[in-house]
């Protein structure tokens, strides 16, 4: 047994002691984020009285130098709400002719 195996032996053994006498419990799982209900209220981007949502948004601020962020929230209506990015259409794939002149311009950066 060479050195290496006799280090990777202590450290298994080492994390199984851990394990065994590892008296915290372990936290709950959270139940994954569910949107919030509308409710009646003024939209803060259209300013006009409708059935809003909450959104949670990180915002930076500068003051005297120093730097502070956090999350704030904000009530849009349904037509004024964020969309998401998994909604947002993709670009339609390359046509041949696109990829070959991409190829032939990599090509030509090679040289």
């Amino acid at each position: 047994m060479d050195f290496s195996d006799k280090f990777y032996a202590k450290n298994a053994a080492s994390a199984r002691a851990w394990a065994e006498t590892d008296t915290r419990k372990k936290a709950p799982r959270r139940e994954t984020r569910k949107p919030a209900e509308p409710k009646m209220g003024i939209c803060e981007k259209c300013k006009k009285e409708a059935l809003v949502r909450a959104h949670r948004s990180r915002e930076t601020d500068m003051k005297d130098g120093a730097a502070s962020y956090g999350v704030v929230v904000h009530y849009y209506c349904e037509d004024c709400y964020p969309k998401s990015r998994r909604d947002t259409p993709t670009e339609p794939p390359l046509s041949s002719k696109q990829v070959k002149n991409l190829l032939r311009g990599a090509k030509k950066n090679l040289r």
